[in-house]
């Protein structure tokens, strides 16, 4: 379930077969000035709209989610699902099933809601691309190629707001046909968090099934 929200993120998985090639200097210098924005702040807090479309197959699919970041702890809501890592130990939490999922969260190359905002930073060839107005905002767009030729996305074009150097939204191509859209509807930072946004309160889920997959 956590792969079908969050395949706008590109997966990150790594590949024997790696294709090598080298960046745009301004397009490495664009996404650095990025990076070094989003490592100023104490925390950050956004909103998304996702979609999927695949016209040959017919699929559509919509969604809307939002996530609390700050260092390497993350809570995040998306599909029904309760998803805190507190530094430690990551709880997803599906409320449908009453279940929770336990792990300890060790693999650096898995795909966890904090790196929402990172996920750039290494497995692709970058590459400056157009530049559109979208209601008064400068928007560019980075290609980001993906280094794996076993990757199921052909590439991802990563809008950074000129005026913010914050991310805008990502679109994603796939080998599929798949066209995914994410947009960022509301970005905030260093905001005053509550003190046990990301800790889990089993309490709170005593009828629960909890699932250490440990």
């Amino acid at each position: 379930m956590m792969k079908q929200i969050l395949l706008f993120i590109a997966l990150i998985g790594l590949s024997t077969v790696q294709i090598n090639a080298q960046n745009d200097p301004a397009a490495d210098k664009l996404l650095n000035k990025v990076t070094q924005k989003l490592n100023s702040y104490k925390n950050i807090y956004a909103e998304f709209k996702y979609s999927l479309v695949n016209k040959k197959a017919g699929v559509t699919q919509q969604t809307k989610g939002n996530v609390t970041i700050q260092g390497n702890k993350f809570h995040a809501g998306y599909m029904g699902i309760e998803d805190i890592f507190d530094g430690q130990k990551r709880y997803q939490i599906i409320h449908e099933n009453e279940e929770i999922n336990v792990t300890s969260h060790k693999d650096e190359d898995e795909f966890t809601p904090n790196k929402i905002f990172s996920f750039y930073k290494k497995g692709y060839t970058k590459k400056m691309d157009i530049k559109q107005n979208v209601k008064g905002h400068i928007i560019r767009y980075v290609k980001l190629i993906p280094r794996n030729s076993h990757s199921s996305e052909k590439h991802i074009l990563l809008g950074i707001d000129m005026k913010t150097l914050n991310i805008h939204n990502a679109i994603i191509i796939e080998k599929n046909g798949s066209v995914i859209n994410l947009d960022i509807t509301r970005f905030q930072t260093n905001k005053v968090l509550p003190a046990k946004l990301f800790q889990f309160d089993k309490s709170k889920y005593s009828d629960y099934y909890i699932n250490d997959l440990d």
